[in-house]
């Protein structure tokens, strides 16, 4: 049984195949880049933010921070402002 010649209908299909696979790899490949920059920015601010200005425990947002999700969720919901950022007036420039 010989293969079928490549006529020009199935060749289109194969390119259309062939770029529809690597636009997915590619798609993935930034996601992943994505996900890695958010998880890196989010232990870093756990890792400088002082543990008063954090909803919960340090340790709890550590971990769920170690994937993408969790690192957009402490992002948003996860951190205080603190008082300086919340235009509350502290004592030291108060008494200035």
């Amino acid at each position: 049984m010989e293969p079928e010649p490549e006529t020009e209908e199935t060749g289109t299909a194969a390119r259309r195949a062939d770029r529809r696979c690597q636009t997915e790899a590619a798609q993935k490949v930034v996601g992943w880049i994505i996900g890695a920059i958010l998880i890196f920015l989010a232990q870093r601010d756990l890792r400088k933010r002082p543990p008063e200005l954090v909803r919960g425990r340090v340790g709890v947002w550590r971990s769920v921070a170690m994937l993408p999700p969790g690192a957009v969720v402490y992002l948003l919901f996860g951190r205080r402002r603190a008082l300086s950022e919340a235009g509350v007036a502290t004592a030291a420039s108060v008494a200035d």
